[in-house]
């Protein structure tokens, strides 16, 4: 679905200001990919998936993206028709509310589709209810009215409500307690089913470890390595070269096999650990 060649972006060039943010990345996420994307900050994370729907254009002779088969280093590209296939919601998506309705925030980017007035109110209906909100009783309300969680999921609706097949997320779990981010990471997974290929950036590596089925590593504006989540927390050498922290999960699983329990110390998957546990004990949960 994206493919990436050789992109390097550098901001304010030919400038006192001039910063190199990406060197000659290449990145493959195909189709159905629940794709991770991990670094400190300063990285390059938000500049490089800022590429994908043409939000940050491909400077002249600085690689190529490639999504869904539209070449966006291209000079002439449809911009509508990339941001029909790739939804993206910022860090703290509450910030892109602007209207004085729900619904109308929702309808907007159906609007600028060009569906008729049905279509539109159809999507926003249909995506407002895949959010996990009563349509009736939320539509006419002012999104700024709204809690923090309800606000998240109303932006959620208005980019989910293009019917992208592409969703890229910037942190979209920011801010939120232990409770508010595994609602929304369960929200994702139901999103999935709609919008086939998921991007996230986050600095949870319990989310990354649990969601991911491939995690990309970015240091200082390059790709250092793509891997399974297993791969990834499951070997010292490439945790160390790397400079990530463990999942919770991963680091109990550790622990418990140096101690010397059998218990496999790449585990990632917080029922797989129970699992494991259980069959310590030699029985069964339910």
């Amino acid at each position: 679905m994206i493919s990436v060649q050789k992109l390097s972006y550098v901001y304010s060039p030919k400038t006192p200001f001039m910063s190199q943010a990406l060197f000659n990345v290449d990145l493959e996420i195909e189709e159905g990919d629940f794709f991770g994307i991990i670094g400190g900050t300063g990285a390059g994370k938000s500049t490089l998936v800022s590429h994908f729907n043409a939000l940050t254009r491909v400077q002249k002779k600085s690689g190529t993206v490639i999504v869904d088969g539209i070449d966006l280093s291209s000079k002439k590209i449809n911009v509508k028709s990339v941001r029909e296939r790739v939804g993206m919601v910022f860090q703290y998506p509450e910030h892109q509310l602007f209207d004085d309705t729900v619904e109308k925030d929702v309808m907007f980017g159906p609007k600028n589709l060009g569906l008729s007035p049905d279509e539109q109110r159809a999507r926003a209906r249909e995506a407002i209810e895949l959010v996990g909100l009563n349509y009736n009783e939320i539509k006419d309300r002012s999104p700024f009215e709204l809690s923090g969680g309800q606000k998240r999921r109303v932006a959620l609706a208005g980019v989910i409500a293009m019917k992208p097949k592409i969703l890229v997320l910037d942190e979209p779990t920011a801010g939120l307690d232990p409770v508010g981010k595994r609602a929304v990471m369960e929200l994702i997974v139901k999103i999935k089913t709609m919008c086939p290929t998921v991007v996230m950036i986050s600095h949870n590596m319990d989310e990354v470890a649990s969601y991911c089925n491939k995690i990309a590593v970015m240091r200082r504006g390059e790709v250092v390595g793509v891997y399974t989540p297993r791969e990834l927390f499951g070997s010292e050498r490439v945790i160390s070269s790397c400079g990530v922290r463990l999942p919770l999960v991963t680091e109990i699983a550790s622990k418990l096999a140096c101690s010397g329990l059998n218990v496999d110390p790449s585990i990632t998957d917080e029922d797989e650990l129970i699992e494991a546990l259980v069959a310590l004990k030699g029985g069964s949960h339910a």
